[in-house]
């Protein structure tokens, strides 16, 4: 509205110089210059507030083109002032594609009626108007590009909301796929435990019972009966583990030295206030018992050191599993040291990791924290670790 306001002033300031000019010449008002300025005054104020369909406006923006040629030869006048409201017209009520054919327009009519000036007239005259023109097109410009970007945010934002509405929607759909998930699993365990368990656990019961009947009758009869309430006491029993296996996950089995670890982690994290961090690579293999067992104690142990003799706030933990082996490095933004005194607890790894046919290093330096690498050897089949060493 503030737009609309100032550009109907420059309008009728506009106006008021050209009839200044025409009396800064000398013109008598006579009774054409009436009619011609009224017609023209008129025609300007119907293409601005009452036609608004676009052939109106080319039609009656044409006209005035005429009107201001028939001023110059009639009456003369200040050439820039009729230049400045053409251009203005111009640019301001018509798109681009007919903008630019106009704005020649008034350029030629410019330099045609100018001809006949002096050249400090020529100039004033063109440059004034080759300034508003320019002016007024790169007005239009940032005008036009600031339209599209506002267009392009807010098309952002709308599909912004909708991503975040997906993504709500997702999220209640997962967990809804969740809950019933665990709902069916946790249906799924309870007729397993009802058709397997309790059918035995009810057999037991009633073989019980009758052995405690005939016990004293019949102890050779109630022999037989534990020896046969024995034999299914195992059946069931086995019945019982497969379906333990089952429940459990092939990926907890192949990833549960893993998940120790980031217990162990997630566990520390809270007691000592230290950020850690663990990272693996993409591809991993099943880790066996020992080497969970010697990778477990060692993260352990060095976590340990980390938060008690350097002072870290910090502790980055990378798996990188190798077809050939699993290098674990162990890293912390301690205080480090020069000289490094192996106590019971460096020991302690050293001799696990070579028990299982491992490498061990480490390494520090003042202000540069403490490192520890352990490098171990993908095996099948590795010894039960039964021993080893207290984490102390």
């Amino acid at each position: 509205m503030e737009k609309k306001k100032l550009f109907m002033f420059i309008r009728y300031l506009i106006m008021f110089f050209m009839v200044f000019g025409i009396l800064i010449e000398g013109k008598n008002f006579d009774s054409k210059i009436i009619i011609l300025m009224l017609v023209f005054i008129t025609n300007n104020q119907l293409r601005e507030f009452s036609l608004n369909k676009n052939s109106y406006q080319i039609l009656s923006f044409i006209l005035e083109v005429v009107f201001v040629i028939l001023f110059n030869l009639w009456t003369a006048g200040y050439l820039f002032t009729y230049l400045i409201l053409l251009a203005i017209d111009a640019n301001v009520m018509f798109k681009k594609r007919l903008a630019t054919p106009f704005n020649i327009i008034i350029v030629l009519i410019g330099v045609y009626f100018s001809l006949n000036y002096s050249l400090n007239y020529k100039i004033m005259n063109l440059s004034v108007s080759v300034i508003v023109i320019v002016v007024l097109y790169f007005t239009r410009y940032e005008n036009e590009k600031k339209i599209e970007a506002q267009d392009l945010y807010d098309r952002l934002r709308i599909s912004e909301e909708k991503l975040k509405k997906a993504n709500r929607d997702l999220e209640m759909y997962a967990s809804s796929v969740e809950e019933l998930t665990l709902l069916r699993e946790r249906n799924r365990i309870s007729r397993e435990i009802h058709d397997s368990v309790g059918h035995s656990l009810s057999t037991m019961v009633i073989q019980l019972g009758a052995i405690e009947k005939i016990i004293k009758k019949s102890p050779e009869k109630a022999e037989i009966l534990t020896k046969n309430l024995r034999k299914f006491t195992q059946t069931s029993l086995d019945e019982v583990r497969g379906a333990v296996r089952a429940i459990k996950p092939k990926e907890f089995e192949k990833y549960e030295g893993i998940i120790s670890i980031e217990e162990l982690i997630s566990n520390f994290k809270k007691m000592a206030n230290i950020d850690v961090r663990l990272a693996f690579t993409k591809e991993k293999w099943s880790l066996n018992s020992d080497q969970s067992f010697v990778i477990y104690r060692i993260v352990q142990e060095f976590l340990s050191n980390s938060a008690r003799h350097g002072k870290a706030s910090r502790v980055d933990i990378i798996m990188a599993f190798t077809e050939q082996n699993v290098v674990v490095t162990l890293k912390d933004n301690g205080q480090g040291c020069e000289n490094i005194a192996e106590g019971i607890g460096m020991k302690s790894m050293r001799e696990r990791v070579r028990e299982i046919g491992g490498y061990f290093e480490y390494k520090s330096a003042p202000k540069e924290g403490f490192t520890v690498k352990v490098e171990l050897a993908k095996k099948e089949k590795l010894k039960a670790y039964s021993g080893g060493k207290n984490n102390e």
